[in-house]
């Protein structure tokens, strides 16, 4: 006798099997997939924040403010406030699940770094890269899903107040890699 289960959440969806062979042993297994659809975007944890346009995505205007408070002056997007999450998602729609993305960014005052939000469907489902996290002490990747907030996983590491960095990451599949400047940060299978 032979049965599966599989259920699927949207956004950096999950996709858990589980199935007996002819022995009857379960074998559990749990693989993360990227949507299809996503877009890419920026955000902030309490942290006055710059970026520059996402390359190579075509030039698409201001981004959607999804959430928080935003400006946009000489094409730079900026986060000013003092705010937890604020979401600034670009418009163009990635229509697969292999990509890449470059930008640069700026911490520009506050407790944190700066946020690459990525797989995003919609404001309850996405992805982001954490620069300078937990007081400016950790990278990390966190998933969202609904009111969940989750780390997936963490590296020590912080960023300067005032500099500029060159924030580049590629997401193949459930495979991503993220370095901050030329420094290959994660390398993971989420």
């Amino acid at each position: 006798m032979y049965w599966m289960l599989v259920a699927i959440l949207i956004s950096g969806a999950s996709v858990f099997t589980a199935c007996t062979n002819d022995d009857n042993e379960t074998v559990d297994t749990e693989v993360s997939v990227t949507p299809s659809q996503s877009r890419v975007g920026y955000s902030a944890w309490n942290t006055q924040v710059s970026y520059t346009h996402c390359d190579p995505l075509p030039k698409t205007g201001k981004p959607e403010l999804v959430s928080g408070t935003w400006e946009m002056n000489d094409g730079i997007l900026q986060h000013k406030a003092c705010e937890k999450a604020p979401l600034a998602i670009c418009n163009y729609i990635i229509p697969y699940d292999h990509y890449t993305i470059q930008c640069s960014a700026r911490k520009d005052s506050g407790e944190e770094g700066f946020i690459i939000v990525f797989n995003y469907v919609d404001a309850q489902h996405y992805c982001w890269l954490n620069f300078g996290c937990e007081g400016n002490t950790q990278h990390a990747i966190e998933q969202t899903i609904g009111e969940s907030r989750k780390r997936l996983v963490t590296r020590p590491g912080s960023v300067e107040t005032g500099k500029w960095y060159d924030v580049k990451l590629t997401v193949a599949g459930s495979r991503i890699k993220a370095w901050l400047d030329d420094t290959l940060l994660f390398d993971e299978k989420l």
